[in-house]
């Protein structure tokens, strides 16, 4: 039998049940500070108590305009709306959320928006994996639509508004290594990007920039300068941490640089990041081709296997990046160092005159025997 439960004067009505032997606990709010009108209402829920316990929602009377007891059926519309709702009371970054909200549009338009929740089965999302493979999505773009649609039914399942979250199962691809920008790609003479002639000052200052300090694309402009130190807020960095960059003097010139650009700039910060990738791919597509699989997040990836090739030191390389984690920052030390250092000579040469200067944090790093570095590296690249 349901019982009765006063919170903050008002009454709700309490249904507990037992599942695996854990005890599990329902509340239903019967609106009313009155008791005598409480256990009128206590009446009515006790009547599908039995279905109140295998997780089914009712509306009742005093929740609605209805005279009658209707069972409540969630759309998997409104419970998406209702997770999206959700996660951005819970601090998650709006651009997280927009990716959220474009993957579940994704899997809705093949499903349907009116879909009971509580249909939603694993072959279902096996459907629509297998709808996306032979559209000719790419396995990332899959995987992040059903690492969404993972993450939204577990919500679904902790607010037992399903009884069970249904297995996802990722499309299958060989683990690929990070794509980094050699220097005879980056900045080799005459032929290199940042040879261009028809790329601006702009550009050139703000790629250096990211390559010499690993920072993602809005951090630059969302952290606070403090002297040569970037602090930026952990409610801005994708790990939800607060990062703190010390910048050599040539890289703290390019960040005030690239702030006062952005000034004067007839634009808002996401559009004039969004310019800096479309360019950066531009540029790709001019000295590696049309088909070039660079972006701009590839000069993070460039700074952290530099500064690997410079420290020898994966644990530097991973506070020096951000990472929660130094199982993330692993993947850089898979890398031969022979390949890096045919990749990267200007650091090999800098290294054997004791001339390292490269990055924005500041850190004179962890030296091998044979790769010597001077207490002067400027910041992390």
């Amino acid at each position: 039998m349901a019982t009765l439960k006063s919170r903050r004067g008002v009454w709700y009505a309490r249904v507990r049940c037992y599942e695996n032997g854990i005890e599990r606990e329902k509340q239903i709010p019967l609106k009313t500070s009155s008791k005598v009108t409480a256990r009128e209402r206590v009446a009515e829920v006790n009547k599908v108590e039995k279905d109140i316990k295998n997780r089914i929602e009712f509306s009742f009377p005093w929740m609605s305009e209805s005279s009658t007891t209707k069972v409540k059926r969630y759309t998997l519309s409104d419970a998406v709306d209702k997770w999206l709702n959700q996660r951005k009371s819970d601090g998650i970054r709006q651009s997280t959320i927009t990716r959220n909200r474009y993957s579940m549009k994704s899997f809705m338009s093949f499903v349907g928006t009116s879909t009971p929740l509580s249909k939603v089965s694993t072959s279902m999302i096996d459907s629509y994996r297998d709808y996306c493979i032979h559209n000719g999505m790419k396995p990332n773009g899959i995987n992040i639509n059903l690492r969404a649609i993972k993450t939204f039914l577990r919500w679904c399942y902790k607010r037992d508004l399903i009884s069970k979250a249904p297995y996802v199962d990722m499309v299958a691809k060989p683990k690929e290594l990070p794509l980094y920008v050699p220097d005879r790609i980056f900045d080799k003479e005459k032929v290199g990007m940042m040879q261009l002639e028809w790329l601006q000052d702009q550009y050139k200052t703000a790629f250096s920039f990211y390559r010499d300090t690993g920072c993602r694309r809005s951090e630059p402009f969302l952290g606070e300068l403090h002297g040569n130190w970037l602090l930026i807020s952990g409610d801005q960095t994708k790990q939800r941490m607060d990062k703190e960059l010390s910048l050599s003097h040539i890289n703290l010139e390019r960040l005030k640089d690239m702030r006062a650009f952005l000034e004067s700039y007839e634009g808002s910060l996401e559009s004039w990041v969004g310019n800096l990738s479309k360019t950066f791919l531009k540029a790709m597509r001019e000295i590696d081709g049309e088909k070039t699989k660079y972006h701009l997040h590839c000069l993070r990836h460039t700074f952290a296997v530099r500064r690997y090739l410079q420290t020898r030191d994966i644990y530097r390389v991973k506070q020096e990046l951000g990472h929660a984690s130094v199982v993330t920052t692993e993947i850089y030390a898979k890398f031969s160092l022979r390949r890096l250092e045919m990749d990267f000579p200007s650091l090999v040469n800098s290294a054997k005159n004791g001339e390292i200067s490269i990055s924005g944090h500041g850190f004179t790093g962890h030296t091998s025997s044979d790769v010597p570095v001077s207490a002067s590296i400027q910041g992390v690249g």
